[in-house]
């Protein structure tokens, strides 16, 4: 069997590898092979490192007593059964025999351990910048509600009511959203692609993506404004003016 790469190296396509025969082996001893089939790339280095052209073939154990190598493919999360069951076995038919069974799947999480912690950084500074702007954002509602508190008691008197004051304070706020998704959206998408060009295996950036954080946003800002300013729309507009 090869792997896709080894497929590139050769100029075949998948189909055309089929039947074809491989040599390898040294002139003295060469050892031919038929193609069986083609399976995907497996990443089992850095994921910066582009997956190197494989071989997998099955030979019987040599006079001289060489030991050969078996690759077994379990289903996911099944790994721990799979171990406990071929060392059961292994010890019951070859007493006498050392076994190795690396994990291809631990492997490879422990080239992409700095990804991960990198990850699980990125997460909790996100959370405690989505704190802070949620307090800013409050606060700043509430300075406005007490400056502006005039000018909602004059609304008032003059017929607005407390749908049109807080739809007037919802417009002034995802105005400012809006903007400051136009210059954060294409900027945090440039660098996002950029880093993940670094990597052979590559993910999109979707654009619903996006369009999930501006809603979301667009809810905190909601959520934090709308109890305030509906607190401070709904006061007599008597005692707001005797204030001022």
């Amino acid at each position: 069997w090869l792997n896709e790469a080894a497929v590139k190296v050769f100029g075949w396509s998948r189909e055309e590898a089929v039947g074809k025969h491989v040599s390898t082996g040294s002139k003295e001893e060469p050892w031919e092979m038929t193609v069986l089939g083609v399976f995907k790339d497996i990443a089992v280095n850095s994921p910066v490192i582009p997956v190197k052209p494989t071989i997998f073939a099955g030979k019987f154990k040599n006079m001289s007593g060489s030991d050969d190598n078996i690759l077994l493919r379990y289903h996911s999360g099944t790994w721990d059964v799979c171990k406990k069951h071929i060392e059961t076995l292994v010890k019951k038919e070859y007493p006498n025999a050392y076994l190795q069974l690396p994990n291809a799947e631990e492997e490879y999480d422990s080239y992409i351990k700095s990804e991960t912690m990198l990850s699980k950084l990125l997460s909790i500074i996100s959370l405690v910048c989505i704190l802070i702007s949620v307090f800013g954002l409050f606060s700043l509602v509430t300075l406005a509600c007490e400056q502006r508190q005039k000018e909602m008691a004059i609304r008032k008197i003059n017929g607005a009511t407390v749908k049109e004051i807080l739809k007037l304070f919802f417009g002034e706020y995802l105005l400012l959203l809006l903007i400051g998704a136009v210059i954060a959206f294409p900027v945090s998408y440039f660098v996002m692609k950029k880093w993940i060009e670094q990597y052979i295996l590559q993910t999109t950036i979707s654009a619903w993506i996006y369009f999930a954080i501006f809603i979301a946003l667009g809810g905190i800002i909601v959520l934090c404004i709308g109890w305030r300013v509906y607190k401070a729309s709904v006061e007599n507009p008597v005692e707001s003016l005797k204030r001022e």
